[in-house]
């Protein structure tokens, strides 16, 4: 058995979440949404830490992939995406182009990036202060600020799902769930996370702003019964990205999806001895092809939910 705990963060710096990147390119566009991944390798990252300082010792490579591994195993991470205090801001993709917002309210994407999406342009300077050539670089981020309609200066917040597994354990140490967050012990592994990348720019910083006080059981993506068991039909989309399948008929994009770490969690599934780098972002993961977040699927079938928050067909 799961217990579902819904969780709103609010960030406290700009946010990036990164594709892999493209060669050639100068700009590092970001996701408007926080894949499930990204909120296994930050809690990964604090569990890690604080069981080893608890033991008086620093962390290995070795640790974060012991750890991530238990946490594959007795935690579920929803995709995560904007929000203000009227909706969820859910990828949509309509016959006008991708919208975003709920089922009452879509807003097109330009609309979205004028409230909550910026950038950032730098450049490296030689000695002799001339900037240094090919050195020019745009990095988009979400803001960690918007403008409502009334041009009141709100905080960007995000929102998703994390289940526990009932009696689930990290090495010895029980995980504890209640209405304010999630324990071990008396440590709150959700108080604060850095997720994505660019964190050399203060980029990533999330606080914890409410446990259970949002209720998602209205909202068409979040209608799971249990994360092994999600039901997706023909009038809604896809609330994560959903191993590609040549034969499923669809309205939206695909794209081929991957991502850096010191070890590679899809592989560390099955795999033991999946190889582990000394240096965070040195391993890529296996790249596929999955359904992007926001397409329409124009059948009915059910899915699973990995630990991550992608969807595969229950064949």
């Amino acid at each position: 058995m799961w217990e579902k705990v819904n969780i709103v963060f609010r960030l406290k710096s700009p946010l990036h979440i990164g594709y892999m990147p493209f060669r050639g390119s100068v700009v590092s566009p970001t996701r408007y949404y926080v894949p499930g991944r990204g909120l296994w390798g930050a809690i990964t990252k604090r569990i890690t830490e604080y069981l080893c300082e608890k033991n008086h010792r620093k962390p290995e490579p070795s640790d974060y992939k012991e750890i991530g591994k238990q946490i594959i195993k007795n935690f579920r991470f929803s995709y995560f995406y904007l929000c203000d205090e009227k909706m969820i801001y859910f990828p949509r993709y309509t016959d006008e182009g991708v919208k975003y917002g709920d089922n009452k309210n879509l807003i097109p994407k330009s609309e979205f990036e004028r409230r909550f999406i910026g950038s950032l342009i730098s450049t490296a300077i030689e000695s002799n202060g001339v900037a240094k050539d090919k050195s020019l670089h745009e990095i988009e981020f979400i803001n960690s600020r918007f403008k409502d309609e009334n041009g009141n200066l709100k905080d960007v917040k995000i929102a998703g799902c994390i289940w526990i597994k009932n009696d689930a354990k990290i090495e010895t140490e029980i995980i504890m769930v209640n209405n304010s967050s999630i324990f071990i012990e008396n440590f709150n592994i959700i108080e604060e996370l850095i997720l994505g990348g660019e964190s050399k720019y203060g980029f990533g910083h999330v606080i914890l702003d409410s446990v259970n006080q949002i209720d998602f059981s209205h909202l068409a993506p979040f209608k799971w019964k249990n994360p092994e068991n999600v039901e997706i039909n023909d009038e809604e989309f896809l609330v994560a990205h959903l191993k590609y399948s040549k034969n499923l008929r669809f309205n939206g994009d695909i794209e081929l999806l991957t991502g850096r770490g010191y070890f590679d969690p899809k592989r560390l599934e099955n795999d033991n001895n999946t190889k582990t780098s000394d240096k965070p972002g040195e391993i890529i993961s296996k790249a596929e092809y999955y359904f992007s977040p926001g397409t329409i699927l124009k059948e009915d079938m059910i899915c699973i939910m990995n630990w991550d928050g992608t969807l595969i067909l229950n064949s």
